[in-house]
């Protein structure tokens, strides 16, 4: 159990397909939770403008957002390694897709998607989806192997 829950916030380590799934499952299902627990029983407001802000409170929705962010880079960081791919570059390409998101795309692009995405573009959505799913569906890499294609 110790295992499952550091898996979390460590960098290193490996994660298979399965277990990435069942974390990134468990990561939203408690931020949302989080969520609507800072609502509800806190009495936080939840931020109604669209972009990164989940609550009005800058501190709170500071706090929510960076632990979030963390588990997903941190779970993400071990599928990459178990894929057999360097971390780093693609660890900083998938910050670099949320920051091109939040700061670049919306001035660009006037066009938002419906609900429960009108906080996306329809660029972010494609890319975004595409990421996740190369996380999912890439097979894990050869025991004892540390890049792809090598022996």
């Amino acid at each position: 159990m110790a295992g499952f829950l550091t898996s979390f916030w460590r960098f290193d380590g490996r994660l298979a397909r399965l277990a990435y799934a069942w974390r990134c499952v468990v990561t939203v299902v408690v931020f949302v939770a989080l969520t609507v627990l800072g609502a509800g029983a806190f009495g936080l407001t939840l931020a109604e403008a669209p972009g990164p802000l989940f609550f009005v409170e800058p501190i709170p929705n500071a706090a929510l957002t960076l632990l979030f962010y963390w588990a997903v880079m941190a779970l993400s960081a071990q599928r990459v390694r178990d894929m057999g791919f360097p971390v780093l570059p693609i660890i900083a390409a998938l910050v670099g897709l949320e920051l091109l998101e939040f700061l670049v795309l919306p001035d660009l692009i006037a066009m938002r998607l419906p609900a429960p995405f009108e906080t996306t573009t329809p660029p972010y959505l494609v890319l975004s989806i595409v990421a996740y799913l190369w996380l999912l569906v890439w097979p894990s890499a050869r025991a004892g192997s540390d890049q792809v294609g090598s022996t």
